[in-house]
């Protein structure tokens, strides 16, 4: 299998556009490509999450190529794209230039419009819950966490993917925290904290502990250091202690 997924990685951007919306066997395989791309993303932490996300639905897809659904998936995927870009474009604040986005905020709204656009038109997709992701991440940008929450939680149960789950709910728990939710954020902490994906549940693990005393943060340090020893969060985690 290692051999076929690297001889399909060297397939070109159009041909992963082709196929983005094929059916995924997901496998842990797949996982561990997802945990490698995190871990090595540490400073972008928070960003990496989605695209990760996106690379694991895009690798599992690569080795199972129905060339029938190719031009719904070109479709598909060019209108995503479209919303991806108004996410991901520059910021300059004293442009002149047609379109230019000026501010975050200008930006952000916009690409909330475009996701939940895309999402409202293809729902059901698999890209669709991706740009309910986005548009989640989007509301979080702008720290309007309560939006934020509302659509991680649709993430979380409309997506059949673990990880994603996963990613969705991680994200709601910081969010939750950003507004002072501690309780509540402790407790979705909790429930992510034994994740598959060694990163989101060594960052849980770590997070739980900043957020509680000396003596119940020792429980969680020690489940970090039993479990993940090696992880950067066990680490860190030494380091500071």
């Amino acid at each position: 299998m290692g051999n076929r997924i690297k001889h399909k990685a060297k397939r070109s951007k159009e041909e992963v556009i082709d196929v983005v919306e094929e059916e995924v066997e997901y496998n842990d395989q797949f996982v561990d490509i997802a945990n490698k791309a995190l871990n090595s993303s540490i400073k972008n932490k928070y960003l990496v999450f989605a695209a990760v996300a996106v690379a694991v639905i895009v690798a599992a897809t690569l080795a199972f190529i129905d060339s029938s659904k190719k031009s719904k998936a070109v479709s598909l995927s060019k209108e995503f794209s479209s919303a991806l870009a108004v996410y991901n474009s520059e910021v300059i604040a004293n442009s002149e230039a047609e379109g230019q986005f000026k501010t975050t905020k200008e930006k952000l709204e916009k690409a909330i419009d475009e996701f939940e656009e895309f999402t409202n038109s293809h729902k059901g997709s698999k890209l669709s819950v991706i740009s309910k992701l986005y548009t989640a991440n989007s509301y979080f940008d702008l720290a309007d966490y309560d939006k934020a929450i509302e659509a991680y939680d649709q993430v979380i149960s409309d997506s059949k993917l673990v990880d994603l789950k996963d990613i969705a709910t991680l994200k709601k728990a910081i969010s939750l925290k950003e507004k002072k939710s501690i309780k509540e954020s402790i407790e979705v902490f909790k429930t992510i904290r034994a994740s598959k994906n060694s990163y989101i549940a060594s960052f849980s693990l770590y997070t739980l502990a900043e957020m509680h005393k000396a003596k119940e943060a020792k429980i969680f340090l020690d489940e970090l250091e039993k479990n993940y020893s090696g992880s950067f969060y066990a680490l860190k985690a030494k380091s500071i202690n």
